[in-house]
């Protein structure tokens, strides 16, 4: 009753959810709950038939594969949107031991569909004796994002994890897409991001080169780009699980790098002018 008389709810019209639909996982009836996929009455559709399109996702996050397994690093900048929320948040969170998350979107739709996955994982493992691999949790993410489809629900979640086949990075969507790729770079600041480690990546590289890519494009994009800064969280998914290094502010890690930069390129161009034959008189 109380649901009836503070959100308009119909229970003749509730119905239950399918359970023959989800078969990796156990059937859910919060898909159909009040108000999910039915809308207000009186307030506005779900879907967006005009207008503007919607703001890319105000973050930065990026994850690509080196040779002992997976570097992911984000910013730290919650917004709201033209407000700064907190400018210290976390985005990323872990699943499991082997199995970490990076978030872009609405903290709260992240946060719930990363408990979500969180709790499925524990309850396959107990089915099964092991946790499943990374690309199984994107499925069971994607199953479970399925049924908002259509609706303002918003998160973007790529997940970086250690698995029996090593390491492996799947980004999901919350309409359920799915892919999998050795670079995934998600947000607002992502093109500024995709910029610096096109540039700098390479097959192989150890972690010193990964950990200097990662705070290069994280640091341009928060530059760059106004719903992105605060700090630089860099993470690493290992075969021992995961890791994170201390956290560093994003203007004077930029500030420190434009330095060095400066100083190498003075370097290399006194190296460069005293290689120089001296003109003859």
């Amino acid at each position: 009753m109380a649901l009836q008389s503070v959100c308009g709810w119909d229970a003749s019209n509730s119905r239950p959810y399918p359970s023959h639909r989800l078969n990796l996982t156990p059937s859910y009836n919060f898909a159909y709950s009040p108000n999910f996929l039915q809308t207000f009455q009186g307030s506005s559709s779900h879907h967006r038939d005009s207008g503007p399109p919607p703001p890319a996702h105000g973050t930065t996050t990026l994850a690509f594969l080196y040779a002992k397994g997976v570097g992911v690093a984000t910013d730290s900048r919650s917004s709201a949107g033209k407000l700064v929320c907190s400018p210290d948040s976390r985005k990323a969170f872990l699943i499991h031991s082997h199995l970490l998350a990076t978030t872009s979107g609405s903290s709260a739709d992240c946060q719930f569909f990363g408990r979500a996955l969180a709790r499925e994982c524990k309850l396959y493992k107990v089915r099964n004796g092991y946790m499943p691999s990374v690309q199984g949790a994107a499925r069971m993410l994607s199953v479970l994002m399925m049924p908002f489809r259509g609706t303002d629900i918003c998160a973007a979640v790529t997940l970086c994890g250690w698995d029996r086949n090593g390491p492996c990075i799947c980004y999901v969507y919350n309409d359920g897409t799915r892919l999998c790729s050795d670079i995934i770079s998600v947000g607002s600041g992502s093109p500024y991001a995709y910029s610096i480690i096109d540039g700098g990546y390479r097959h192989g590289m150890d972690e010193e080169e990964a950990r200097q890519l990662a705070r290069r494009a994280v640091c341009h994009a928060g530059k760059r780009d106004a719903y992105s800064g605060g700090f630089v969280d860099i993470y690493w998914v290992r075969e021992g699980g995961c890791e994170r290094d201390p956290r560093e502010d994003q203007v004077q890690l930029y500030a420190k790098m434009e330095q060095e930069e400066k100083d190498m390129m003075e370097y290399k161009n006194k190296i460069k002018s005293e290689e120089q034959p001296h003109a003859k008189v």
